[in-house]
């Protein structure tokens, strides 16, 4: 047998060795080393799954990490929050927003309680008042101020409150639901709700005058050593917003209205300008402490009062004259001069205004549109007071209240009271003060019906 025949009977053998499952252990001719030796040897396993491998056991003073992480993260998230809730309270404390909110939760407080109460009011009450000097309309009810005492009434006729201020000139100014009680003759003032005094404050210099805004919102002209006056404004939680020290040519403030959205304020001033005393009406922003356009009243002329109307409206009554302002530019846009007339009593509107003149030695009243455009102008002889509404005007007489609409007609007279009338007041009811009495006016029997009460 040649030499490759051996070689082929070898691979063979080899070969059958491979599929009965054994590997040949002779060495390859024509190779370095045992590659028999080095040929992976088969594994025969049994059918099925292979068990899972067994986890080792963990020693007794090993821990797992899991826990100590999520505390951490707990831990951290809880800073985190606490942190964020740091920031929001000193940004609301900042902004006024929390201050704010913390009034208007009072003012809701108050309101709830008002009601859940109101059956203990009822109209007509006597409010012990018998010679106010001021009354005025507190959240649908009024508070009523003599030389000595303050009584609060709610819009359900019940009384809520009374104190003595203990002012020898006792003001009055009132907002939304907040009043302000000041001393005219000192440096005192108290701030109040309907059902509770909420700050007292002492100034360094006296108090002239006090404004207060549908927001509760307070301004407060006092003297000032260096200055003609100071003009301090007050949030509802009464934190000081704004100042303003007034030079002796910017004058002295006798009177002041904020705007509907008390973002601005309008200042009426007077001063000595060239000899003469005159008066200015300054319309101020809270959020500057730069000076806005100013109004020049009519030489001679003195400002009584300032209403505030809309963005584009501020209706400015003088002695002399009234006029509509626009307090975006302190232009004049509508005027009425009173031509020689003593002006005895006015009632400012938007759509209409009344005016009690006193014409000639007799009193007349007199209604205009909204452009101050004359309306109606008819006798009043016996009147000494006036009030209006949307839709009337009341004029107080002697012994009757006479109800008429601003074409000059009159719709009809009441006069079943047992004193002279005070004051008609519009509240939750349209009222009628007599002595110290507050009811509700009422037309008589088959007189023109008016929707105001």
């Amino acid at each position: 047998m040649s030499k490759a025949d051996k070689e082929r009977q070898a691979r063979r053998q080899r070969m059958l060795a491979r599929e009965r499952g054994h590997t040949s252990t002779y060495p390859i001719p024509g190779t370095s080393g045992d590659i028999g030796l080095r040929t992976p040897q088969p594994v025969r396993r049994s059918r099925g799954t292979t068990p899972p491998p067994t986890p080792e056991k963990q020693p007794d003073n090993v821990k797992s990490f899991t826990p100590l992480i999520q505390q951490r993260q707990r831990r951290h998230y809880t800073v985190l929050a606490v942190l964020i809730l740091c920031i929001a309270a000193a940004v609301f404390v900042f902004t006024g927003a929390m201050s704010a909110s913390i009034a208007l939760l009072g003012d809701a407080a108050d309101s709830l309680s008002l009601y859940f109460n109101r059956s203990d009011g009822g109209w007509p009450v006597n409010t012990g008042i018998s010679e106010p000097i001021q009354i005025a309309e507190l959240a649908g009810g009024f508070v009523e101020l003599d030389s000595e005492d303050v009584v609060v009434y709610s819009a359900y006729g019940a009384k809520v409150r009374s104190f003595q201020p203990g002012y020898a000139r006792p003001v009055m100014a009132v907002g939304g639901t907040h009043f302000v009680v000041y001393n005219r003759a000192g440096s005192d003032l108290q701030v109040s709700s309907r059902t509770k005094a909420l700050y007292t404050k002492t100034f360094d210099n006296s108090i002239l005058l006090c404004a207060m805004s549908n927001n509760n919102t307070l301004a407060v002209v006092t003297e000032s050593g260096r200055y003609a006056a100071q003009l301090q404004i007050f949030d509802p939680s009464f934190r000081q917003t704004y100042s303003w020290e007034m030079t002796q040519n910017e004058g002295t403030p006798i009177a002041v209205a904020f705007s509907p959205d008390n973002r601005q304020f309008a200042a009426g001033t007077l001063a000595a300008r060239q000899g003469q005393l005159g008066c200015k009406v300054y319309f101020m922003s809270t959020s500057s402490n730069s000076e806005g356009p100013a109004y020049t009243a009519s030489q001679g002329s003195m400002l009584l009062s300032l209403d505030w109307q809309s963005e584009s409206r501020v209706v400015a009554v003088f002695d002399t004259y009234i006029a509509v302002l626009d307090p975006r530019t302190a232009t004049e846009t509508a005027r009425y001069d009173f031509g020689g007339a003593t002006l005895q009593s006015a009632a400012p509107g938007q759509r209409q205004t009344a005016l009690l003149l006193n014409i000639r030695g007799g009193n007349s009243l007199v209604t205009l549109d909204n452009d101050l455009t004359p309306l109606a102008e008819i006798p009043a002889r016996q009147a000494y007071g006036i009030k209006a509404t949307d839709t009337s005007v009341y004029l107080l007489c002697p012994n009757a209240v006479e109800c008429y609409g601003f074409d000059g007609v009159q719709n009809w007279v009441q006069d079943n009271f047992s004193a002279r009338p005070i004051q008609v007041l519009k509240a939750s009811e349209l009222l009628v003060f007599t002595g110290s009495r507050a009811e509700v006016l009422t037309p008589p029997d088959n007189a023109n019906n008016t929707n105001d009460s």
